[in-house]
């Protein structure tokens, strides 16, 4: 991939990205149950406590519909024994499923002595109740999953979206706007690779936006030479990290559809070269060089040697002369030199060079890095074939604040090379789909490899990419075409390879800086040089993270916007406007949960409340099934007071089957007699008692009243008085409840 000097330097923090707020669509989750809604974390956590207080209202509604229900399915004419009605009366009666699984419970306890078939009548009811209760706790707490079910996936706000055009920038913008840019970036990325990608990261200040929190890699610790056998140092220590495909949506958190989606890989294979027979001394008045020769440089500065130099360095005594004030040690010396390949064949540019034979590679771009001690000691000699620092110094390390010392060594090379090829594929299809591949191959050559894919027909794009301005014109309504342009436009416009942290941050993207302190080295590994590769590469995923979420939401960076590339076209619109990231100061909701809860819930409270009525306007038209009716308005709470002072002949009552019975005004009604602690029953008021005529017949009549009052199963009906009437049987049919003919009914046997 060519890399430019153009990046967003937006750190990897949420709070710095403004989000889409409203309705969109998360396309990883499908059109129905990707439908999303994103609000402030305030007014999210207000939708999700109305919505929890809304599912404790429908469980109440969804418990009195099936009470309902139940009600009339046990309901009987024929007598039935006092756990029957009892358990009719907790129907009617109970407000919840709590309240009513209690009352069961309480029941069954009652009647706990009388044999198992009351159990057995009891017990499904206890068993449905508690279904009730359970399930609907767990939905009045798990109505939060409608946030947590999609995470904290957010959009970007992509009023800003674009990056920086190569086309524009001058020497001068370069240097007092973009490079800063750049260095805030790159070190934003090694800091998130250090606590994230690092396996001894603490993860203390992890605080991630990206939809997938690091990318995976394939590490190969025992790969073959990536160039000609005898360039390599070693012939078993070299390194292949394969990134393997990762997808836009999946690992991007590019918002397309799945047919839109698109992948990309990236290949690096790295080995320490050797350095006989490609290097040389030389020797000049002031001081002593060597001169390595992997190639050519382009444009190379070649006063000190005869031309064909890749590199020359001050020789290695002439590093480690005596520190003083005026010739202090810095850390490590790291040299970059890259060949880049288009069509098979190297770039000519100012800084790369031209791989000699052997070197070269026509399918991958090259990389070199050149590490030189510059005054750095160890303590132990080091095994590892990069560092190569087992040479005696000839003096000894003192240890500041503590007693003794130690041996110093140095490296045997004034700078040990390190060579690495570099390739990227591109494809288009979506992980675990139907995919088409470009080649394996240089950046230039993999992404001038795919656009066939996407619908371009240039067959030499690299040239135009210098500028894109052509391309997104040619393409302006073609979808694919123009979500590739941008991709690449990304690509090549971002840091994303292992020479920006070489570059930015020096000695300081080593992992071996870890274990570095004034001058000495403390401490360098067997694979050390893979250890330092894997920290330029994860620095480098993690920049590749940063490239779609930095684009999407746009420079903010001061004098950097007017730089930018906008988008205009569909297709760019399609990346542009739909890039994802995490953040926890915002609340996404399903809209499918959201929808689902409200309309089933509005439902089930909707025929809670229309069910009885109907059912009542039945039973008064039609006729249609009235006993069933009757007992359920009867066995409210109301008329069951109702039904107790009105059979004890207190009160002259009315609207006897409606909800709220009442009685004349300024009627009086007796309160509990408490005689008997064990037996409470209702006293009479005196205003309310009726004489009631003395009537001749069966003697058991005469003291009816004070029999009813100790037993009702003392008398073989019930007794019915009236003002200005005698005492009679009630209708021998035996039924609970007896329907006299103004509607008004009462309890009968």
């Amino acid at each position: 991939m060519a890399d430019s000097l153009f990046s967003a330097s937006t750190p990897i923090d949420q709070a710095n990205y403004g989000v889409h707020l409203g309705v969109w669509t998360n396309w990883s989750r499908g059109p129905i149950f990707g439908a999303t809604l994103t609000l402030t974390r305030q007014q999210g956590s207000l939708l999700i406590s109305f919505t929890a207080f809304f599912v404790t209202i429908v469980a109440s509604r969804f418990w009195m519909a099936t009470c309902l229900v139940l009600h009339r399915y046990f309901s009987a004419a024929e007598p039935r024994d006092a756990l029957h009605h009892q358990r009719q009366a907790i129907f009617r009666n109970s407000a919840s499923s709590g309240s009513g699984l209690w009352s069961l419970i309480q029941l069954l306890y009652a009647w706990r002595r009388l044999g198992q078939r009351r159990l057995i009548r009891t017990l499904p009811c206890i068993i449905f109740s508690a279904f009730c209760l359970v399930f609907f706790v767990f939905a009045s707490g798990f109505s939060s999953s409608i946030s947590t079910a999609v995470g904290d996936e957010v959009l970007v706000d992509a009023t800003n979206c674009g990056w920086p055009d190569a086309a524009q920038l001058s020497s001068d913008d370069l240097i007092a706007f973009i490079d800063p840019w750049v260095a805030g970036s790159i070190n934003n990325a090694a800091n998130y690779a250090q606590q994230v990608y690092s396996p001894a990261g603490t993860g203390i200040f992890d605080n991630t936006i990206f939809v997938k929190r690091r990318l995976d890699t394939t590490l190969n610790g025992e790969a073959p030479c990536p160039f000609r056998s005898d360039l390599c140092r070693s012939s078993s220590s070299k390194l292949i990290l394969d990134s393997g495909y990762k997808d836009a949506r999946d690992d991007f958190g590019i918002n397309i559809r799945k047919e839109q989606s698109f992948q990309i890989r990236q290949v690096l294979h790295c080995a320490p070269l050797v350095t006989e027979s490609h290097k040389e001394q030389i020797q000049s008045s002031q001081r002593n060089y060597t001169q390595y020769n992997y190639g050519p440089l382009y444009g190379g500065n070649t006063s000190l040697s005869r031309p064909g130099y890749t590199l020359i360095i001050k020789d290695v005594d002439t590093q480690y002369i005596q520190e003083t004030t005026q010739n202090p040690f810095n850390g490590y010396g790291l040299t970059l030199i890259v060949s880049l390949t288009a069509r098979g064949k190297p770039i000519n540019f100012i800084g790369g060079f031209n791989a000699q034979e052997g070197l070269r590679r026509p399918d991958a771009d090259i990389f070199l890095i050149f590490l030189s001690g510059n005054g750095v000691k160890t303590p132990v000699p080091t095994n590892d074939p990069w560092y190569r620092s087992n040479v005696p110094l000839g003096r000894r390390i003192v240890t500041t604040g503590r007693s003794g010392n130690s041996p110093a060594y140095r490296p045997e090379e004034s700078a040990s090379p390190l060579g690495c090829t570099y390739q990227v594929q591109v494809c288009k299809g979506p992980s675990g789909g139907n995919v088409s591949c470009g080649p394996l191959a240089s950046s230039n050559d993999a992404w001038e490899g795919a656009a066939a894919l996407f619908g371009l027909k240039e067959k030499n794009v690299f040239s135009t990419y210098k500028s894109f301005d052509p391309l997104i014109a040619a393409y302006a309504n073609d979808e694919d075409a123009g979500r590739f342009i941008w991709l690449a436009g990304i690509q090549f416009n971002y840091p994303g390879t292992i020479t920006r942290p070489i570059l930015t941050l020096g000695y300081q993207s080593l992992d071996s800086y870890k274990a570095y302190l004034s001058g000495v080295q403390t401490r360098v590994a067997d694979n050390q040089w893979k250890l330092d590769v894997t920290s330029w590469w994860n620095i480098s995923l993690a920049l590749q993270q940063a490239s779609f979420v930095d684009t999407a939401f746009g420079s903010t960076y001061s004098g950097t916007s007017r730089f930018n590339k906008n988008v205009t076209n569909p297709g760019q619109k399609s990346i542009c406007q739909n890039q994802k990231i995490i953040s926890t100061r915002y609340m996404s909701m399903s809209l499918f949960g959201l929808y689902f809860t409200y309309i089933v819930g509005t439902l089930i409270v909707i025929i809670s409340f229309v069910l009885e009525p109907i059912l009542s306007y039945a039973q008064k038209r039609w006729k249609y099934r009235e006993y069933e009716n009757l007992e359920w308005i009867s066995n409210g709470t109301l008329n069951l007071q109702r039904l107790a002072y009105d059979e004890s002949g207190q009160g002259n009552w009315s609207k006897c089957t409606e909800p709220v019975p009442v009685t004349n005004a300024n009627e009086l009604l007796g309160s509990l007699d408490l005689t008997n602690l064990e037996h409470p029953k209702l006293s009479r008021s005196s205003a309310s008692i009726t004489p009631i005529k003395q009537v001749s017949g069966p003697t058991f009549l005469g003291s009816s009243l004070s029999l009813y009052s100790q037993s009702t199963t003392a008398i073989p009906s019930f007794i019915e008085l009236y003002e200005d009437q005698e005492p009679h049987i009630a209708n021998e049919s035996l039924l609970p409840f007896n329907k006299v003919v103004d509607e008004e009914p009462h309890l009968g046997i």
